[in-house]
């Protein structure tokens, strides 16, 4: 019974990664209308893992990071992420703030780092 149970566990965290993934935290823009939806906040590194000693075969690094979502039309939200590091890229320490865009009264579930481009006109 427990190990039916570990394995309804695994497939849930799996189906939630991969969600995630697919959904995205940056990288590609969004469109005008998309973007309408979205306000833009500020993310505060609350928690940070270690840089590994090695990157994948791109020279990418894979960041865990934590922290607090604040901005207009949502109350402090404490959320977690992976973050994308280059080789050359710096790597965030606690207390830094980071630029994030979200859906008001959504944050939780709809953030990614970034920032909204200004409309043209």
């Amino acid at each position: 019974m427990l190990e039916f149970v570990f394995i309804i566990v695994l497939v849930a965290v799996l189906v939630m990664l991969v969600m995630q993934w697919r959904g995205g935290r940056g990288g590609k823009g969004l469109s005008q209308a998309a973007a309408a939806q979205y306000v833009q906040g500020t993310f505060t590194v609350t928690g940070v893992s270690e840089r590994p000693a090695e990157t994948d075969k791109n020279g990418d690094s894979y960041c865990t990071i934590s922290g607090t979502i604040t901005g207009p039309q949502t109350n402090p939200t404490e959320v977690y992420g992976t973050l994308v590091i280059g080789a050359l890229g710096s790597w965030p320490h606690h207390g830094s703030d980071m630029p994030v865009i979200y859906k008001p009264g959504k944050a939780e579930t709809t953030w990614r780092f970034g920032t909204l481009e200004e409309p043209s006109a």
